[in-house]
């Protein structure tokens, strides 16, 4: 094994230390970045029409929702299909009365919750993968996404194809319907375009929730609703008709079209170009957010937690040829014990299947944010694995710039009195004598604050 520490005692450029990755691409199911297609898994009778997947980790399970295929021989009933993480295989389907929306899981209450086309709430349990309550939330479309407050044992539950659009609040142990709130302009903005995703923030103790288009703000927003007294307290104006939502660390929500908002000011940091998706999922375990289906709905594409850079972009699905259907990827979660990436994708192989890839890499330091050894002076740790690559190298500032380590796939090294808050480091695949380029940009590290 080899080992090179590099860039002793220099100084970095302020461009430098801020240059971004650039985003890579493959050809469908092709290594990219330090992701690799690690499994396709076959679903008995296909995949049909889908819209929510939700990834336990604590119980490596994933839940998938799938509305069946009515005019099929054999007939294919609405269901949600498991899939299991650890072993990378099918598990079972559990068949549900009505084709399912949104799906979430509770892992303590052994529970998997989720909205029916019927304007129902199924609740599965997982040890006898059984319904064990249908709850009518009283609309006439159907009830589609969930958010769950651990705190307050509430779901919180959309109606998106009502009018008005509403949301359902439902005591998590009793079963029982606790409100329903109208986003009828008068008991909440307006909804012109539907509902989509909450969240539950722990840390500030609220549901956030995207709605994609209101009478004040066209463009969309996300509300901020407390559950105490069931209603919207603050709202905060999107740029791009949100659809999917995600918490990240720092207190701030990233939205399906871009948008990065911090929550104490309610005000747009960013908005990341070149996404696009309905669902999108954060993964704490790499802290990235994957996004399902892209702007052509057949990528997923891939963005940094912490600096909201476009990492890269995994080719899951594929356009149309001719006379064939398109393979739409379109739902995307990540289990963060093993950061397995589960895409479910239509018409793979004629009939769809669910894609595990994996990100191998990560690139990690400590301590950060870096103690003072001295005026001006800081020092940190980095320790870095790269399953995926058999040679790497350490680069500040750039994917191409100036060199600080290189080594195998797996290491350590401390930096010298200069990595103040602010720099960057890209851990680069350079097996084989690849390029330092963006497309082999396997992970980055910012030095905090």
């Amino acid at each position: 094994m080899k080992f090179k520490p590099a860039f002793l005692g220099m100084t970095l450029s302020v461009s430098a230390l801020f240059t971004l990755a650039g985003t890579a691409f493959a050809a469908q199911g092709d290594p990219v970045a330090g992701y690799q297609l690690i499994a396709t898994i076959a679903v008995p009778g296909g995949l049909t029409k889908d819209d929510i997947v939700w990834a336990d980790a604590s119980t490596g399970r994933v839940y998938y929702a799938d509305a069946g295929q009515a005019t099929a021989n054999p007939v294919v009933p609405p269901r949600i299909v498991v899939i299991d993480t650890i072993n990378n295989k099918f598990v079972t389907a559990i068949p549900l009365p009505a084709a399912p929306n949104g799906v979430l899981s509770i892992s303590r209450a052994r529970e998997i919750w989720t909205g029916l086309a019927d304007s129902t709430v199924a609740v599965i349990n997982t040890d006898t993968n059984t319904i064990t309550n249908i709850i009518n939330v009283g609309g006439t479309g159907r009830a589609d996404e969930l958010g769950y407050d651990p705190i307050d044992r509430l779901i919180m539950i959309a109606n998106d194809k009502d009018t008005p659009a509403f949301v359902t609040f439902i005591n998590q142990q009793t079963k029982a319907i606790v409100k329903r709130l109208n986003f009828d302009g008068v008991q909440a903005p307006n909804a012109t375009a539907g509902l989509e995703q909450p969240v539950w923030d722990a840390a500030a103790g609220k549901f956030y929730f995207t709605v994609p288009a209101t009478t004040p703000n066209p463009k969309g927003e996300v509300e901020e609703i407390d559950p105490v007294q069931l209603k919207v307290v603050r709202s905060f104006p999107t740029t791009c008709g949100p659809a999917g939502l995600a918490l990240l660390p720092a207190q701030r929500l990233i939205t399906s079209c871009g948008d990065v908002i911090d929550i104490a000011s309610g005000k747009i940091v960013t908005t990341v170009a070149g996404v696009g998706a309905d669902e999108i999922w954060y993964n704490s375990g790499d802290n990235r957010v994957y996004f399902g289906g892209g702007t052509d709905k057949t990528t997923v594409p891939v963005v940094d937690g912490s600096t909201y850079a476009l990492l890269t972009s995994l080719q899951a699905g594929a356009l149309a040829a001719a006379g064939a259907p398109a393979q739409a990827a379109q739902r995307v979660a990540a289990d963060s014990e093993s950061n397995e990436i589960v895409v479910p994708v239509s018409n793979l192989g004629g009939v769809g299947a669910v894609q595990i890839w994996r990100n191998g890499a990560f690139l990690n330091a400590f301590p950060s944010p870096v103690p003072t050894t001295g005026p001006g002076a800081y020092t940190t740790t980095l320790t870095w694995y790269a399953p995926n690559a058999t040679e790497v190298e350490i680069h500040v500032g750039s994917p191409n710039g100036v060199l600080f380590a290189q080594n195998s796939n797996r290491g350590s090294a401390t930096t010298g009195p200069w990595a103040v808050p602010g720099t960057k480091f890209f851990l680069q695949d350079v097996t084989g004598n690849k390029a330092l380029t963006a497309d082999n940009t396997l992970a980055t590290y910012v030095v905090g604050p």
